[in-house]
């Protein structure tokens, strides 16, 4: 996370429960590093998953004939930070939200004891909506992170063998990535529209 997440915290200070008791303020920087560290590892490594597995079968489709692994890996990279960032961003959204507010709620009850429910109630909301943006980049950031690092690992094998036919100064296609006819493609795909080197 970031170091400093309170630096960036929204505290509202029109609310009536911090405007009454101001030292409650400082549970809301807790609450929300709690909720994000509740909720990041599984949206990241499912959205990481799902992006990784989709960017090399495309990548690796798409680039059967470019020989440039420099092309190939900044391609990938594009589009699995594209995509993990929208899938983390799209899953994390309300579970964020709720952990907040439950996060938020359970610091409160203990801070200030039985205070005013409503009063409790109206803070945990609006603390809840004011950091969820803020909660939502921070694993969006986490996500598109790990999947560069992880379609590179990924894609290792496919770049290696570019750079050798690099190396050789040889016309580069590869072949794996289409299969033959019937096992990739469709087998009623007209030969026109099959992929050939």
């Amino acid at each position: 996370m970031i170091p400093n997440l309170a630096a960036y915290v929204t505290v509202n200070p029109g609310l009536a429960l911090f405007a009454g008791a101001p030292a409650l303020k400082r549970v809301v920087p807790v609450a929300v590093d709690r909720a994000i560290r509740d909720i990041i590892q599984p949206v990241v490594e499912r959205s990481v998953t799902i992006a990784c597995l989709t960017s090399r079968e495309l990548i690796l489709k798409d680039f059967a004939a470019e020989p440039d692994d420099g092309r190939v890996r900044k391609a990938a990279h594009l589009m699995v930070s594209n995509l993990a960032g929208s899938l983390a961003l799209v899953t994390c959204k309300e579970p964020l939200r709720v952990s907040i507010g439950n996060n938020l709620r359970a610091l409160l009850a203990a801070a200030a004891g039985a205070g005013d429910a409503v009063l409790v109630e109206q803070a945990v909301s609006v603390a809840a909506a004011d950091n969820l943006e803020l909660g939502c980049m921070l694993i969006e950031k986490a996500a598109t992170e790990k999947a560069m690092r992880d379609v590179d690992e990924q894609l290792a094998g496919a770049l290696a063998l570019r750079r050798k036919h690099a190396e050789r100064r040889e016309p580069f296609f590869d072949a794996s990535a289409l299969g033959p006819k019937g096992a990739r493609f469709p087998a009623e795909l007209l030969d026109e529209l099959f992929p050939k080197p």
